[in-house]
């Protein structure tokens, strides 16, 4: 049986523009929280959703307030849940489908977003920032935005976006790919910007820590257009390392603080878009007014990352709706 083909189904977003406007036609303002809880409730009971859920029995009906929804789908999506909220994703063994079950899979997840996000509507941008990651991952995502603003897209500067997780195990890789040591992820991404953008080491350096003892550091690469800048990120949960959030927030008060109606790029990983566009609406868009669009790379036809697992897909879906159900949550 082949798969069905859906329509794209549109992420939420800030709204349309209420502030200043510029030539890509894109503005900043005050968010619409109600076209904010419109486009989660579009993606919630799309036709896609649907037929992903009817593979796995049905799931929740769509019935009752969108809050209720959100936590009948979120419960449902455990069954997804092969990180068992401890485990890096690396470290995760999933499970296998059917050939006909898996493609079905794929093309609902493709429509909920989590693939064929490689292109930006808009033009034009404030900053592009690139979450962190390991290495591959790392290459990947900054290739992607360099390729993006070498095809035209302008933008007033690069950001990578990390943290201190030690990762010295995969200075081998790094070394096989011609970058220099890596012994955080921050490094990670400070070396694949600079492969991708062809800057110098870093001139300009700042590092602290933050009230609650944690620590931070910026580097600068002043010598391509746009500038790039490297954070490595604070955690807000001492002895876990910066999530998502964690580096959203910390480019906003720690890169740049005068970030308030800034018109943002966010670039990752295709089966991260969702969630990861979600976290960036609600902690950048609802707080700081920013317009966020967010785009990822094709990790099924890279050359630096394999092609990720359905089961890999799956627990993405899961954490795309438990960001929506947080960003509800901030607007209602």
């Amino acid at each position: 049986m082949t798969a069905t083909v859906f329509g794209a189904v549109p992420l939420p977003t800030t709204g349309p523009p209420a502030g200043r406007v510029d030539g890509a036609g894109v503005g900043s303002g005050p968010p619409d929280r109600a076209g904010i809880a419109e486009g989660i409730a579009s993606w919630v009971d799309s036709p896609a959703m649907a037929a992903l859920l009817a593979e796995f029995g049905g799931g929740p009906r769509p019935v009752g307030p969108l809050g209720d929804r959100l936590d009948a789908l979120e419960e449902f999506s455990a069954r997804w849940d092969h990180r068992k909220g401890r485990l890096e994703r690396h470290q995760v063994v999933g499970e296998s489908f059917a050939a006909d079950t898996d493609a079905r899979i794929r093309s609902a997840a493709r429509s909920l977003g989590l693939a064929g996000r490689v292109t930006p509507r808009h033009r034009s941008f404030d900053h592009v920032l690139v979450l962190g990651g390991g290495v591959r991952t790392m290459m990947a995502r900054a290739h992607l935005a360099a390729t993006i603003l070498r095809r035209g897209v302008r933008a007033g500067s690069v950001a990578g976006l990390g943290s201190l997780r030690p990762i010295p195990e995969q200075n081998v890789v790094a070394a096989g790919l011609g970058l220099g040591a890596v012994a955080t992820e921050g490094d990670a991404v400070d070396e694949a910007l600079r492969h991708a953008f062809g800057a110098a080491p870093a001139t300009e350096r700042r590092s602290g820590t933050t009230g609650a003892g944690q620590p931070w550091w910026v580097r600068s690469h002043r010598d391509v257009d746009p500038p790039v800048h490297v954070l490595a990120a604070p955690s807000t949960r001492p002895g876990e390392r910066a999530n998502t959030a964690d580096t959203l927030v910390g480019w906003a008060e720690l890169v740049r603080p005068a970030s308030v109606g800034a018109r943002l790029l966010v670039v990752t990983t295709d089966i991260f878009v969702p969630f990861q566009h979600c976290d960036a609406v609600r902690l950048l868009g609802l707080r700081y007014g920013c317009a966020v669009e967010t785009v990822g790379f094709d990790s099924g036809d890279d050359p630096w990352v394999p092609p990720p697992a359905t089961s890999a897909i799956l627990q993405e879906v899961r954490s795309a709706i438990r960001s929506m159900r947080v960003l509800y949550q901030a607007v209602a």
